[in-house]
């Protein structure tokens, strides 16, 4: 293996351990205390940012907007794994 093979998968691997610990941080502060309402808001949020990313990705007339569909598809698939990991707050039951 040549040094640039070797710095790439040293880079790779600590930004994927790095995005790895932030997800437990977040899970670990957030699980249990987020309002189920309010989760499932952020939620379709990031949904339909990957949406709209992948829809602004595959238009035929604007440069622009595949640019920033990439990043829009890129940031919200990072955030809905993100999210995937919390767990909402236990919604009451009334009888």
């Amino acid at each position: 293996m040549d040094r640039q093979a070797i710095t790439f998968l040293v880079g790779f691997l600590v930004i994927l351990f790095a995005y790895i610990f932030l997800i437990r941080w977040v899970a670990s502060r957030l699980n249990e205390r987020v309002d189920a309402r309010r989760f499932a808001i952020i939620e379709r949020s990031l949904i339909g940012g990957i949406v709209l990313g992948v829809v602004c990705m595959f238009q035929p007339w604007f440069f622009l907007g595949y640019r920033y569909g990439f990043l829009l598809l890129l940031l919200s698939t990072l955030g809905f794994i993100l999210w995937s990991h919390v767990t909402p707050a236990a919604t009451e039951v009334e009888s």
